[in-house]
């Protein structure tokens, strides 16, 4: 199992005792599984529930632009004391049912950013279907269900499901305009399961906003490249109108301590409120890690690696 890419930032946005709880995800994504996998928030559900921020209350952004041949996959990140869920795109490998292939490929597969893991079991089985009023009906196989999570852990696997299967859809063009999408999720052809032993699944369930992560970087992806000229694009709680950024050059397998840039970018949506942002960075051939965050704290921060080419590429 190869060493993840260690960041010098990982402390102030990843609490050491969420890291340790999830330990035992990110070693079964490198194949090596506990006999009992076990884990749990970094504190207990109803501290973490009561300790949302109203900021974190406002509806979730759309999805954004189609990505075509690509499929939309939520994974989990721990922020501070909380676990939000952040989104990665991965290739199509088929040109069957894009719900299908994408809540399999989240069951099955890991993130490419090192600091998101997934709480899943592969599923033997999946099939899906879609109404008219959007109402997609996952049929998942109890397999996938190995991983023992205390009750917000399950909560937030649940919500990655639901925001996987609603991401795809309308990825793939699948979303009637004027309903809003939902997840009746069966196991085993049948209602009513208990999810990881902690989450019964009735009904239609919706995405949970108050879960999305306060930052993300949508683009580019973790390991993408580009040519001398760095546009990121993400999506970002307003804390009073600006968000923080920096690009630190890798030096020895990790980030530099002195950023080759700084920046502000802004966003429209009052405070409490969700927007999308971007900003361009001019930058010499070479690996780099941007991050972007709240405050001289670094709060809720996000960042990824990636390589930027010579023109001549």
């Amino acid at each position: 199992m190869g060493e993840a890419p260690q960041h010098r930032h990982l402390p102030h946005r990843r609490n050491i005792l969420g890291l340790l709880a999830v330990s035992a995800l990110l070693l079964s994504g490198c194949g090596v599984v506990a006999a009992t996998p076990t884990t749990s928030m970094p504190t207990p559900f109803d501290e973490a529930a009561g300790s949302l921020s109203a900021s974190l209350s406002v509806t979730a952004p759309a999805e954004g632009k189609p990505a075509p041949g690509r499929l939309p996959v939520y994974w989990l990140g721990i922020n501070g004391s909380n676990v939000h869920l952040y989104r990665e795109f991965q290739p199509s490998e088929t040109s069957g049912d894009p719900i299908v292939e994408a809540v399999t490929a989240m069951t099955a597969g890991k993130p490419s950013d090192p600091d998101y893991f997934n709480p899943w079991s592969k599923a033997g089985s999946v099939t899906a279907s879609i109404s008219g009023k959007n109402v997609i009906t996952v049929d998942i196989s109890s397999d996938a269900f190995k991983t023992s999570l205390d009750a917000g852990m399950a909560h937030r696997a649940v919500q990655q499901l639901v925001y996987t299967a609603t991401a795809a859809a309308s990825n793939a063009g699948l979303i009637t305009v004027g309903h809003a999408p939902s997840v009746v999720l069966l196991v085993d052809g049948k209602a009513g399961y208990q999810a990881f032993g902690q989450e019964r699944l009735e009904g239609q369930l919706e995405r949970d906003a108050s879960l999305v992560a306060p930052i993300w970087i949508i683009d580019p992806q973790e390991g993408g490249g580009t040519q001398s000229v760095l546009t990121v694009s993400g999506s970002a709680v307003s804390e009073g109108g600006q968000l923080s950024w920096r690009v630190e050059p890798i030096v020895d397998g990790r980030p530099a301590e002195d950023a080759v840039q700084t920046g502000y970018a802004e966003l429209e949506a009052p405070t409490g409120g969700t927007s999308l942002y971007s900003f361009a960075v001019d930058l010499a051939p070479g690996e780099y890690s941007v991050s972007v965050f709240h405050g001289t704290d670094r709060a809720d921060e996000d960042s990824k690696r990636v390589t930027v080419y010579s023109d001549a590429h």
